[in-house]
Parts: C-alpha cells; sequence; structure tokens
C-alpha cells in the first residue's frame, strides 16, 4: 500500500483488508521430550547400547521414547516424579555391562512444562506482552503430533482460547472433545482450566483477567529472567512483565484492528530482519502498535520505524495521540554498582576519623603520620611474613655449665688454669671456644694499625683502595 493514499478510497482498503488478514493466529506447543531429541541430553549425549542414563530427581514431565524398541541399558536412575513413554509393543531390557563413565547420558530438562510459561509457545511476535506471547482467546492451538509425546502444567486460572487441534490433524477438536481430555496423562492432575472461548470477539483483550491473577502466574516465570534493561527511559507494557525497550504509538479506537495490522506491516517490511512489532488492543479498548529489536537495542531504528509506521497509519487519517520512544541505549554497569558500597566505605570512614580527628583538636599533620605509620606496620608485616616464608630461621644458645656432660678444653694461645686462679677467675668457668655458626670473614685492624700516613704520599688510588676495603668489611659484618 502506497502513501498518501485519498481518505476516498477506504471502501477499496475494507476488502483489501479482508482478504490480507488471517482470521485468528496459531500457537504452537515447542517443548520436545522424545528421547532421540540431542538436545534433550546433557552434553547432546543421546543414550547407546547399553548406557547408563539418569534423570533429575525434579523432573515432572514425560519423556517419549519412540523409535527405539528394544532399548536396553546398562541401568537408570528414575526421577522422583515424571514418566517414561514406551511405544506400543516396545520393551525396555539391563544389561550386566555396568556403570561406565563413557556411557552415562544425563537428562537436561528439569521441573515442569508451564501451559503460562511464554518460551513454551511459538507464533507470536516478540515485541508482544508475556500475556499476549502465550495463548489468547482469539489464538488456535496447535499441539503436537499424537505420535509424540506431550506434557504440559495447565494454569491455576480458567482461561480460554479459540481452538485446540493436533499437528498432524487438519480440523480441530470439538468443544465436547477437548472437555473429554480432562483426564488425559498428558495434563498433570489439578483442575482442567482450558476452556473454549463461546463467542467471538477479534478485539477484545487476551483473557479475562481482571484481578491479574493468570498475569502474576506468567510473570512469575518470567519475572527472574527480565535481566538488564538496555534502554535509557523504559515503558510499562499492559501485560508485560518486565520494563519494555522499544518504541509504541497509541491510536483511537475507531478504527478496525485489521486495518491498523495491515498498515503497520507494510510501513515496517523493510525493517523486518532487524525489528519486530505487535499490534493489540489496549485494556480500555483503544489500540497500541509496540515495536521492539530483535537483538540488541538500537535507538535509531527504533525512532525511524516508529515514524514511518505514524506516517502510514496518519496518510489513512488515523489519529495518533501520541508516539514514544525509549531513548538511547545503556551499558550493563550492575557489576561496577555492586562494588561501590565495597569499595567506597573504607574511603568514607577514613574521612569520619579524619573530621574525628580535626574536631578533638588534631591537626592534618598528625592523621597522616598516624595513617602513614599504620601502613609502614602493615607493610613490614607482610614483608617478615614473606622473608619467614622464603628464608625460616632461628636462634641457638651456647652455654657452658659443670653439670653438662660436655666439657670444652682449653684453647690454643690462652692463659692456662693457673693463670686464671692467680687472676681470681674461676677455673670452672672454662675456656673461651669459638662459636660455629659464626665464621668472620673479616680481618680485623690492629690497634696500632694505621689507617691512612698523612704524612706519606697520597693518591688517588690508594684513597680509593682503602674506601673499598673499609665499605668490603661493612659488607661482611651485615652478612654475618
Amino acid at each position: 500500500m502506497k502513501r498518501g493514499v485519498p481518505y476516498d478510497s477506504w471502501t477499496f482498503f475494507q476488502s483489501l483488508l479482508i482478504i490480507k488478514v488471517v482470521l485468528g493466529v496459531e500457537k504452537h506447543w515447542l517443548p520436545n521430550l522424545e528421547w532421540e531429541t540431542a538436545e534433550n541430553w546433557i552434553g547432546k549425549r543421546i543414550p547407546e547400547l547399553d548406557s547408563y542414563v539418569t534423570f533429575p530427581l525434579d523432573m515432572r514431565h514425560a519423556v517419549g521414547i519412540g523409535k527405539s524398541i528394544d532399548l536396553r541399558l546398562s541401568g537408570i536412575d528414575l526421577p522422583r516424579s515424571g514418566s517414561l513413554v514406551l511405544p506400543s509393543n516396545g520393551k525396555l531390557q539391563f544389561s550386566e555391562a555396568g556403570k561406565s563413565a563413557k556411557k552415562i547420558s544425563q537428562w537436561s530438562r528439569s521441573g515442569h512444562l508451564f501451559w503460562a510459561d511464554p518460551q513454551n509457545w511459538g507464533g507470536s511476535s516478540i515485541a508482544a506482552p508475556h500475556l499476549e506471547q502465550v495463548p489468547c482467546r482469539q489464538d488456535n492451538i496447535v499441539l503436537p503430533r499424537k505420535n509424540q509425546t506431550f506434557s504440559v502444567l495447565l494454569p491455576m486460572k480458567n482461561i480460554e482460547v479459540k481452538s485446540v487441534r493436533m499437528m498432524d490433524e487438519k480440523q480441530p477438536y470439538k468443544a465436547w472433545q477437548w472437555a473429554d481430555m480432562v483426564h488425559s496423562r498428558e495434563f498433570e492432575k489439578g483442575i482442567f482450566t482450558v476452556k473454549y472461548v463461546g463467542y467471538s470477539c477479534k478485539e477484545c483483550p487476551c483473557q479475562d483477567d481482571p484481578n491479574g491473577y493468570y498475569l502474576e502466574e506468567i510473570c512469575a516465570i518470567e519475572r527472574p529472567k527480565c535481566g538488564f534493561t538496555p534502554c535509557e527511559y523504559p515503558i510499562w507494557v499492559e501485560g508485560h512483565c518486565c520494563r519494555y525497550c522499544g518504541g509504541r504509538l497509541s491510536l483511537t479506537n475507531k478504527v478496525p484492528l485489521s486495518m491498523v495490522q495491515v498498515l503497520t506491516d507494510e510501513a515496517l517490511e523493510r525493517y523486518a530482519e532487524r525489528l519486530a512489532w505487535h499490534v493489540r488492543p489496549t485494556w480500555n479498548g483503544a489500540i497500541e502498535v509496540l515495536i521492539k529489536k530483535k537483538l540488541d537495542y538500537s535507538e535509531i531504528d527504533i525512532l525511524e520505524a516508529t515514524e514511518d509506521a505514524k506516517r502510514a497509519l496518519q496518510s489513512m487519517k488515523i489519529e495518533v495521540f501520541s508516539t514514544e520512544v525509549t531513548g538511547s541505549a545503556v551499558q550493563d554497569n550492575r557489576m561496577a554498582i555492586t562494588l561501590v558500597p565495597f569499595l567506597g566505605m573504607p574511603m568514607i570512614v577514613l574521612l569520619l576519623l579524619f573530621l574525628f580527628f580535626l574536631y578533638f583538636g588534631y591537626s592534618y599533620r598528625h592523621f597522616l603520620l598516624g595513617f602513614s605509620e599504620i601502613f609502614s606496620s602493615i607493610r613490614d608485616g607482610i614483608r617478615v611474613d614473606k622473608t619467614q616464608g622464603s628464608k625460616p630461621f632461628g636462634f641457638a644458645r651456647f652455654e657452658n655449665s659443670a653439670e653438662s656432660n660436655v666439657q670444652i678444653a682449653n684453647v690454643a694461645n690462652e692463659p692456662n688454669l693457673e693463670d686464671n686462679e692467680a687472676d681470681g677467675n674461676d677455673p670452672s668457668s672454662g675456656g673461651r671456644f669459638e662459636n660455629p655458626l659464626y665464621r668472620s670473614r673479616r680481618k680485623g685492624r690492629k690497634e696500632d694499625e694505621e689507617v691512612l700516613n698523612m704524612e706519606a704520599p697520597l693518591s688517588l688510588s690508594t684513597l680509593k683502595r682503602k674506601v673499598d676495603n673499609q665499605i668490603e668489611e661493612a659488607d661482611l659484618d651485615t652478612d654475618q
């Protein structure tokens, strides 16, 4: 449809809309619970012959063994709840092969499969709110084929759908046929809450949920998946559990919903690879168009698409009350925000201590001096710990006592005992001995030795040699 078409052609476009608009939306059940599906096993390891199979303890759905009529396993760990569905005339055998790490297969799914989980349904736009991604009262439901396993936990609140059929059937169930499936094993025990709608209402809200109980059941599943909001000014959309990033056009309620749908589809056709859109009736009876980015959020694409849709609708004399765009893209800074309290708290404590000391008459120099001493003590303690860890050392004590079994003999060149007695020294104290842990390599200077002869001629090389000798002796003392 081209822009600038006069309003006089309204009748022609109404007939065109009847041809292009598909009456009713089909929503398909997505989970595949077949044994032969590789995505259902951790590491995509489908059980082989004599494999050991493990199911999660909290697996609460059915698993279908379709093609393997004669399946032989070495062992199996069953869940607390759930079921294995064998084909007609199929059997399951166990061998004595034992449990081998190379032949262990683990089922990847766990828990219930909820009717109220938007990720379990296909056929709607990702721009639709969560409430409208699950079956609405205007939708036709398509379930898996009869030879496939189907397991679902129905919602807690009564909801309505237009029809239900199997994928390999062309005709949907009659209302009474669908009602007879209340005791079917495919539906987990509970109230059979999915009914057929008893009237035709193409522009009614998705479900009759005035108290929001059904929406809350959906949001209990979706809120933990919301994650980071990538736009600057997110908006709230009816029936959506998270903050919405995209564009919105608010329209009058004096135009058919199908008309807005076709005009929007043609206006945004060139954005189909990058954007998704959804036309919906609001809860107060008006119409709105939601536009969302398929991959990473981008304000430019959303802004251009919103303006193009607005011009296309206004060209057909459709009143657009307002348009909204959720602003520029923002980066995920949650990690930095989380670390700010941990990194900023020490600085706040130091600032408070500084103000405390100033209040009681201390100068900032006292504060800095005390802080530097604390830092130095911590640094020295860390250095000592590292030294002790890399070069352990200890102390030794030597004592020459009369009660000891070891006597130290007289050392050469020492005075004898008679001389000690003559000097009044105690002969029982023993003689001096050399500490075996101390080996001095320093050549000591005699008392009468002269450092420099100031009267002799002094050269620079002689002075340098004397200084080097003194430095070497100091280094030897340090090494000891």
